[in-house]
């Protein structure tokens, strides 16, 4: 039996703590047949384009998918937890384990992770609510993890699981202002199957007030 670890996407990147400024994110104009942004609108906030924003481990960012797996622009990841941490060395953050090689794919929106740099710090925007930007990541995460193991008899057996994370303010249970609202774990060898937590919609605020209706995945059973 075997869960991967949450992924934090704010790991990926140095947070930035920055005075909350008025700023606009590129919004998707244009998406393709799965529902991914193809095309997005302008603004006058740093682009991803204009080859002025970095990673926190020094690496220019560009549009699509890099080595590691994320696509900023998109607000995709798309690869396992050992190029999670920007760094390819078959560790998570240093740590070793048959988990580090699972495939792991994550989802964000501008409030938690911007596709812009509207501040001037050389680094992707976070917390950008109606223009102003907080510094923290807000509104919601996704991590969706598809791995193997081995049992107790030596036979390869396969998992999936699916978690959905919300920013709730001070006081979270994770993180210190966050909450899992949704899991889903898939082990049929280990006697688990379907929802393991799904919260009641509405868990969750903005910095502002606003309360986040929260639009939960149906469990199916089978991988997203």
């Amino acid at each position: 039996m075997k869960k991967g670890k949450i992924v934090f996407v704010m790991l990926a990147l140095m947070l930035a703590l920055s005075v909350p400024m008025t700023a606009l994110a590129d919004k998707p104009v244009g998406f393709d047949a799965s529902g991914n942004e193809t095309a997005w609108s302008s603004s006058s906030c740093a682009k991803i384009q204009d080859d002025t924003i970095y990673a926190s481990t020094g690496e220019l960012l560009h549009t699509g998918y890099d080595e590691f797996g994320y696509n900023y622009q998109a607000h995709l990841f798309n690869g396992t937890y050992d190029s999670s941490d920007r760094n390819l060395d078959g560790t998570y953050w240093g740590s070793t384990g048959d988990y580090v090689n699972d495939s792991l794919s994550m989802k964000w929106p501008d409030e938690w992770l911007a596709n812009v740099d509207c501040n001037g710090d050389g680094k992707l925007d976070r917390g950008l609510v109606n223009g102003v930007v907080g510094g923290t990541s807000l509104g919601w995460t996704t991590n969706h993890v598809n791995g193997t193991y081995f049992d107790a008899d030596g036979v390869e057996q396969h998992y999936t699981y699916f978690v959905k994370i919300v920013y709730v303010g001070p006081g979270g249970s994770l993180w210190g202002s966050y909450e899992v609202v949704q899991e889903v774990y898939n082990d049929p060898p280990a006697g688990v199957t379907g929802l393991l937590f799904k919260s009641d919609p509405g868990l969750g605020h903005l910095d502002d007030g606003t309360t986040i209706e929260i639009m939960l995945d149906e469990p199916s059973g089978t991988e997203e």
